[in-house]
């Protein structure tokens, strides 16, 4: 495979998200399993990536192979995480729900050849394999309460008011609602009576 096939790119985005190759053919319990690509990881985790060529493999021998993968783990009691990443066509939707049995299935498609769009699409696709990034919150000083008087400058000024109750916790606004509504009801009571 060259640096330019869809598959090396799932294999180097994966690998820049600390992914880590493994050896083919796969090896479980004396069975092979031939994939275009094996990934391990990231760091301490134990997923397992299956990247499968929907362009040089039918469909029905992709989910034979997956299959076989996710058996050969049961029978050595894995508890390894199985995902597949189908490269290429879409398989149909009977196969793609055959291989949601045994695996997440994540269907990239077709990649995109542009760099930054490769990259787009990739990251769209397989997010859920990557970690989430890290908000910096340093030098943001955030005061809860002064956004919440901020936001609800429109309403009422007995709604307002609830938010000094905050401070003394839920049961203390629960009892300040309540007696708002006991106030606004009362005449209906009345009413009634």
């Amino acid at each position: 495979m060259t640096n330019s096939d869809p598959v090396e790119r799932v294999v180097a985005f994966l690998v820049g998200a600390g992914f880590r190759k493994l050896p083919s053919p796969l090896l479980i319990r004396q069975s092979r399993f031939e994939f275009a690509a094996v990934m391990m990881g990231p760091d301490n985790s134990s997923d397992i990536v299956l990247v499968s060529d929907t362009v040089n493999a039918k469909d029905a021998e992709i989910v034979r192979k997956i299959q076989g993968v996710a058996r050969a783990l049961d029978l050595a009691r894995s508890r390894n995480p199985l995902t597949s990443v189908l490269v290429g066509p879409r398989p149909t939707a009977d196969n793609l729900t055959k291989l949601m049995q045994v695996c997440r299935v994540l269907p990239v498609g077709t990649i995109p050849s542009e760099g930054e769009e490769s990259e787009k699409h990739l990251s769209n696709w397989l997010a859920v394999l990557t970690p989430l990034d890290q908000i910096d919150t340093e030098g943001v000083v955030a005061d809860p309460m002064a956004e919440l008087i901020c936001r609800i400058d429109d309403l009422s000024s007995e709604v307002q008011a609830l938010c000094e109750h905050v401070a003394a916790g839920s049961v203390a606004v629960e009892e300040a609602v309540n007696s708002i509504l006991a106030e606004k009801l009362r005449p209906a009571w009345e009413d009634e009576a």
